[in-house]
């Protein structure tokens, strides 16, 4: 892109055509006072702060919203510009409550820091300042209007960026306030990922959590890596006399591929590490009671139990790379984990490209046609729904989906969101694979056809969700999508459903549950009921738990030991983006790398490397259209790796369970229905929803149960594609 020059306060700066004129002192130092403006933020003009002076024009103009233009001479600082903003920054002043020496925005609040350099330096104001008592209190945010100066970020935030529009500005004139539209953030479907208060200029939007908690400024600030999904997002920590205060992070100065975009669990859901289910100390089983211990005992306790036993190692795909290497050094390589679904998913992928590797997710920045395959994003991992929604609002690319359910924040910016069943999605992306390089082809179907018309001769790049590590035929449709992208020299991005999945499938040769034959079980930061639903726990002589919580399988234990939560490990993960470095914002007595180096060696099992079979073809279709239903069991936002189960800051938005049906399948004369499948049945409320499509049940949950677990039994990895019949 060819650039020009323009000068600022006489200093000559390089600029590029559509930059404006903020941008460019912005990125050569020079500093310019804004309000309303935030670079993740389409630019408003609305607070008059940015107002400069440009050579030749007869007015002030707005800096955030004008564009630089050749040979333009900008000045910043005369002393006109200086009577303008001092003045703008004094309306705002004389009704802006002045509680400073309370407020949680003070020291990092952008009037506070404005006021001090711009502002007049006392008030001429005599009048009664305009009082807005209107104070609304959700569980996590609340919004104190005497503070508010109208400079609409949280709206636009949550508006455009999100795809939420919960805020809005009620009323007109003096009396104008921010509020959500029903006057209840729940009620008006906020999802609480927080990035209003991250975005607010002053102490308006404010964290319920971190409310008089602490100031800013004397807080220890930690940059660390996020584990309670697959994206790996990368927030501040800010923690006092070493106990966490609140997580933040940072909009628009975050450097992370999050860029400071959060969900409700990297927000809020820091306070599990103090949850009231937190285990504090060993324990081992004397007669029927688990009894306290000291580590010391524990860890001789374990050593006798594994010492010349085959050890069944259960591993949770949130530990780091250091802990996977000390298990698979002390129990070797077979493992059973959560990350089974998704080693289906990389290896459908190998197939095609020849190794269990997918692309990073900035690599989709690239494409003009970001292509995904798949359900539920939003709920698994939001924040990669949140920046392929910004890829089109932000980067103008095109989005297109191909998926059963509604995904409302994509499908809402997307250039095509194309609806097929279950047993119909691979049949679909193999008639776009012909009809993307056969202009003679028709598929019968006048929107594939549209579609692969449209896709012809475009640069794409593929997501493939993470929930379709739970369907029948994840292989099978990664092995079809990588096909298709390997022909057309495209990244493939493979969404893990948790944060370092992609390193399980790389370091364990995983199995069922059901496959393992030790005589120790040994489960390392694994919930069963959760990470193995409709599974049991094979039977063994010993029980051996090491888990930061109480958990289930508590009850069942011989030993348990606890270990450390996300925050408080240092180490290294591969997320979405590839790799990513945990920093400990607190510490733990109880280290999992030092508990497995004290062992002794043990028996084990000893596997052939693993290989990649290369196929080179598309996949092949495992379901056929059910006579019945096809029932499909998803966390919700909340529940995703139980959060809302050990952070009472996430159990306060939870969205509890709910069972969806299409009104076509929902029987008449009764709020109740059992869904029975092979595994068992459940007897549930329903709702009608047309976002759920003919022939599909939708289970929503907030943790699993016995029940739910017993109803999808024998389909693991499989939570979805499960046949099942409807009893009224």
């Amino acid at each position: 892109m060819e650039s020009f020059k323009i000068v600022i306060d006489g200093k000559e700066c390089e600029a590029f055509p559509g930059e404006t004129v903020l941008e460019v002192a912005e990125r050569n130092g020079i500093l310019i006072p804004v309000f309303c403006y935030h670079k993740e933020l389409r630019p408003e003009g609305a607070c008059r702060v940015c107002l400069v002076e440009v050579e030749g024009a007869p007015r002030l103009a707005t800096a955030c919203t004008l564009k630089a233009m050749p040979d333009m001479v900008v000045k910043t600082n005369t002393e006109r510009v200086k009577r303008a903003r001092a003045g703008v920054i004094e309306l705002i002043l004389n009704n802006h409550t002045l509680e400073c020496p309370i407020c949680d925005k003070s020291g990092e609040c952008e009037l506070q820091m404005t006021g001090f350099r711009f502002g007049p330096k006392k008030s001429r104001y005599r009048e009664p300042r305009r009082e807005k008592d209107v104070v609304i209190q959700g569980p996590l945010i609340e919004i104190d209007n005497d503070r508010c100066i109208l400079c609409r970020r949280c709206v636009r935030m949550c508006g455009e960026n999100m795809g939420n529009r919960v805020l809005g500005i009620l009323k007109r004139g003096y009396k104008a306030y921010i509020s959500p539209f029903n006057g209840d953030f729940i009620e008006s479907g906020c999802e609480h990922c927080g990035s209003c208060v991250d975005v607010c200029p002053v102490g308006s939007l404010l964290d319920r959590a971190f409310k008089y908690k602490d100031r800013p400024w004397r807080m220890e600030k930690t940059w660390t890596t996020c584990t309670l999904c697959g994206t790996g997002c990368r927030l501040e920590v800010d923690t006092y006399h070493g106990r966490i205060k609140r997580v933040v992070g940072r909009i628009g100065v975050n450097s992370g591929h999050n860029r400071g975009y959060l969900c409700v669990r990297g927000k809020w859901g820091w306070d599990s590490v103090y949850s009231d289910r937190r285990l504090s100390e060993p324990l081992v089983k004397e007669g029927e009671e688990l009894k306290r211990v000291s580590l010391e005992e524990a860890l001789k306790r374990l050593g006798e139990i594994v010492r010349g036993r085959k050890v069944n190692l259960f591993v949770g795909s949130s530990l780091t790379n250091e802990e996977l290497q000390a298990l698979k050094g002390r129990f070797g390589d077979v493992a059973a984990s959560d990350a089974y679904g998704y080693g289906a998913l990389l290896r459908g992928v190998a197939s095609v490209r020849g190794s269990l590797k997918t692309d990073p997710f900035t690599s989709l920045y690239d494409a003009d046609v970001i292509f995904v395959v798949g359900d539920f994003i939003n709920r698994l991992t939001p924040v990669v729904a949140t920046l392929l929604r910004l890829a089109v609002i932000q980067r103008g690319k095109r989005l297109v989906r191909v998926g059963t359910f509604d995904e409302p924040k994509l499908d809402s910016v997307a250039f095509k969101s194309l609806k097929v069943d279950q047993w119909e999605l691979i049949d679909t992306l193999k008639h776009l694979i012909v009809g993307t390089f056969d202009t003679s082809f028709t598929s019968g179907n006048r929107e594939v056809d549209t579609l692969a018309k449209s896709l012809r001769g475009k640069k794409l790049g593929f997501l493939i969700s993470p929930f379709l590590a739970f369907s029948p035929e994840g292989y099978e449709v990664a092995k079809t999508v990588a096909f298709l992208a390997d022909r057309l020299g495209a990244p493939v991005v493979a969404v893990p459903p948790k944060v370092n999945a992609k390193s399980v499938v790389k370091l364990f040769k995983l199995k069922k549950p059901s496959e393992l034959n030790g005589s120790v079980n040994l489960l390392v930061d694994v919930d069963f009921l959760r990470d193995f639903p409709g599974e049991e726990l094979p039977k063994a002589d010993y029980t051996v738990i090491l888990t930061p919580y109480y958990t289930h399988e508590l009850p069942q234990a011989d030993l348990v030991i606890p270990i450390e939560v996300g925050l408080e490990k240092s180490g290294t993960v591969e997320g979405v983006q590839g790799s990513l470095k945990l920093e400990p914002a607190v510490t733990s007595d109880y280290s999992l790398v030092d508990i497995v180096n004290s062992l002794p060696a043990t028996t084990v099992e000893s596997v052939e490397p693993q290989r990649v079979e290369l196929s080179k073809e598309p996949g092949i279709s495992r379901l056929s259209k059910p006579k019945g239903l096809y029932l499909t069991v998803v966390s919700t936002r909340t529940g995703w790796n139980s959060v809302s189960y050990y952070s009472s800051n996430v159990a306060s938005v939870a969205e509890g369970d709910r069972l969806l049906l299409n009104p076509k399948d929902a029987p008449e004369g009764s709020s109740l229905v059992t869904v029975k499948t092979e595994g068992g049945r459940l007897t549930l409320p329903f709702e009608t929803s047309e976002a759920v499509p003919e022939g599909h049940v939708l289970l929503l949950v907030e943790n699993v149960t016995r029940d739910i677990s017993n109803l999808i039994r024998g389909a693991f990895p499989a939570t979805s594609g499960i046949p099942c019949e409807l009893e009224a």
